[in-house]
């Protein structure tokens, strides 16, 4: 059967043509999908649509209006039918309908195959094969509650297959644990989603205490259990169960005979202490990262990556790890960074520091490599700082390669600014953000680049659902992924945008999508006092970096009547001759993430971006400047709009 559309019932409930999302109409229309989707490839009765649509005595028309809704779900799914007798996707069966789906156009029908398949490979003796099957099904879910934002979610025949997650977690965690130990990290994601919504699942702790001392935070388990041990007892009035018991032990025995759990005994979640924090062996192991973004929102892509490149614990290394997360302002490198620091702290007993290199800050200058070296030092309560820069260079080098330490150096300028301050043993992470792309410390510190990209339609509709309620933007979709186009993808336009509406919680979506769509001329809908959160000012502080030429090329894209620039079109914008120019120009702004080259030779400029540039344009340069070949220096941005 070669369905038309695909659908997705493991969380909210979508259909897709193509790479068209469509409109699936009223609460009720889309609940009867999901019903439909949920019994497929069975039939559903008009009885049991009746009974699951309406929570209480249905209405005298009841039947009547499941055919409208059947009606109208045919129109949408297989527009231009001549007669529903000749429906191909959504047929009438003897006392009810049935929707034609398999597993490459059903995500449920997908998940349940793979879990099938997992377990007959079990049974064959074959674990390392029923670890992929089993992780290809939980990547399936995006959340363990199916039908969510529709009024039939919290309906018996939905929950009990939101259980069916939370089986097969339990499942893959088994056989991942002992088969595939490299898949630990993404086997413990599943195991955290189902415990979110089944907090008092026994075996989903153990199995989540297990692997988190697979994957050697040894603290972060025990303080798993003293969680879960609290909540029994407080909520239940019960001790932990055998299996919770028997985890306990598993883990202590892991431990050192000291009893040392490392940073664990810091909750995740600390402010930055104004004193380091000290060992019972008197040495400072400081917290100083900031607070995990709650809820943490998609960039699944991203995380896995950073997570392949920790050596795993059988792993050994003589040097030391960075590794780099660049891309445009206002994407997410930082929120993401200090995620990833979160999970791996466990790693680095010697403790956690983070440091803000203000590489483009608003009014302070970047610091020095020698400020950044003496603020770490004093992080760790070394005295003797304010020795040469020579002496200090030593003394920084020393104390890093004789503690395992996780360093987050946060918006580094330049390489120059940041290379001093790189491990050079083995033991230390260094985490760094930047703008720019950094490639230098990929040839002189074998350091790895990760860009963070804009996130896509589907992580910036989780995101919506995640900061407003996935019942209110259920309730508008049109509106929602309108909102999610108009802040193409950039979570700090998203993150703004989605305040304001939580601030106005009586205020419809449409209401602020039509408002984000009056001005895409300008950035004023999304311009804040607060600097930090700010598109516009973001933006100011990288264009400030460019050379005259490049901020002219800069101002200039605005203009260009197409999404694509090359360098003979750079040349015909600026008016100028000389392509080797043009092509120094168009590298200085991919090296700052004001273009992304997309194919060889082939740029784009992110849409927030390009209406950034036409402020510039339309504030600085006049007609004749702007097809002048000579580039002016580059004007304030101060008095941008």
């Amino acid at each position: 059967m070669n369905a038309s559309a695909r659908y997705s019932i493991l969380g909210a409930v979508r259909a897709v043509r193509g790479e068209t999302e469509l409109e699936i109409g009223p609460p009720k229309r889309l609940a009867l999908l999901s019903l439909l989707l949920l019994r497929a490839p069975e039939p559903v009765t008009l009885n049991e649509a009746v009974d699951v649509l309406w929570d209480r005595t249905a209405p005298s028309s009841a039947v009547n209006v499941v055919h409208r809704h059947i009606g109208g779900l045919r129109r949408t799914l297989e527009p231009g039918l001549p007669s529903r007798t000749q429906a191909e996707h959504l047929v009438r069966t003897a006392g009810g309908y049935r929707l034609l789906v398999d597993t490459s156009t059903s995500d449920l029908l997908r998940f349940r195959g793979l879990r099938a398949q997992a377990q007959q490979a079990v049974r064959a003796g074959e674990p390392a094969r029923a670890a992929r099957y089993f992780l290809e099904a939980v990547r399936l879910w995006r959340d363990p509650v199916v039908a969510a934002g529709t009024p039939v979610a919290r309906h018996p025949l939905f929950t009990s297959v939101g259980h069916e997650f939370v089986a097969t977690a339990k499942e893959a965690a088994d056989v991942v644990l002992t088969a595939a130990p490299r898949a630990t990290e993404e086997v413990l994601t599943a195991l955290c989603r189902a415990v979110d919504h089944h907090p008092l699942d026994e075996a989903l702790h153990s199995r989540i205490i297990a692997a988190l001392a697979a994957t050697g935070r040894q603290g972060e388990a025990l303080r798993q259990y003293e969680i879960i041990r609290r909540t029994l007892a407080e909520d239940l009035g019960a001790e932990p169960g055998p299996d919770l018991r028997a985890a306990r032990e598993r883990l202590l025995r892991l431990m050192p005979s000291d009893g040392a759990t490392g940073p664990a005994l810091v909750p995740a979640s600390s402010r930055v202490p104004t004193v380091p924090l000290f060992r019972s062996d008197g040495v400072a192991r400081p917290a100083q990262l900031p607070g995990d973004c709650v809820p943490f929102t998609g960039r699944g892509q991203a995380v896995e990556q950073c997570m392949e490149l920790l050596p795993t614990p059988a792993q050994s290394r003589s040097y030391g790890t960075t590794t780099v997360l660049c891309g445009m302002p206002g994407v997410g490198k930082t929120t993401l960074a200090v995620h990833w620091a979160h999970r791996i702290a466990d790693r680095f007993p010697g403790g956690q520091i983070h440091l803000d290199l203000q590489g483009h800050h608003p009014t302070n200058p970047p610091l020095t490599s020698r400020q950044a070296m003496r603020e770490i030092l004093d992080a760790l309560d070394v005295t003797g700082t304010s020795a040469s820069d020579t002496a200090l260079t030593s003394l920084y080098r020393t104390t890093l390669a004789n503690r395992r330490l996780l360093v987050l150096l946060d918006d580094a300028r330049d390489c120059e600014q940041v290379r001093p301050l790189l491990p050079a043993t083995s033991g230390t992470l260094a985490i760094v953000t930047s703008r720019r792309r950094l490639e230098g410390l990929t040839v002189t510190d074998n350091a790895h680049v990760i860009t963070v990209h804009p996130m896509t339609p589907a992580e910036g509709l989780e995101f919506l659902d995640r900061r407003l309620g996935i019942r209110r933007t259920r309730a508008e979709p049109t509106a929602t992924r309108e909102i999610v186009d108009l802040c193409a993808g950039l979570p700090l336009a998203l993150a703004v945008t989605a305040a304001r509406a939580d601030a106005n919680p009586t205020f419809p979506l449409t209401a602020l999508a039509a408002h984000l769509r009056a001005d895409t001329e300008t950035l004023d809908t999304f311009a804040g006092w607060d600097s930090h959160t700010d598109p516009r000012r973001r933006f100011d502080h990288t264009y400030r970096c460019l050379s005259p030429g490049a901020a002219h090329l800069f101002r200039l894209l605005s203009l260009h009547p197409a999404a694509e620039i090359t360098v003979p079109s750079a040349l015909s914008l600026t008016g100028g001759n000389d392509p080797r120019i043009a092509q120094q120009h168009i590298v200085e702004l991919t090296d700052h993430h004001l273009l992304t080259e997309q194919a060889p030779g082939h740029y784009t400029c992110h849409p927030l971006l390009r209406t950034y540039a036409g402020e510039l344009n339309r504030a600085h340069d006049d007609p004749v400047t702007r097809n002048h070949r000579e580039p002016p220096a580059v004007p304030s941005v101060s008095g941008s709009p």
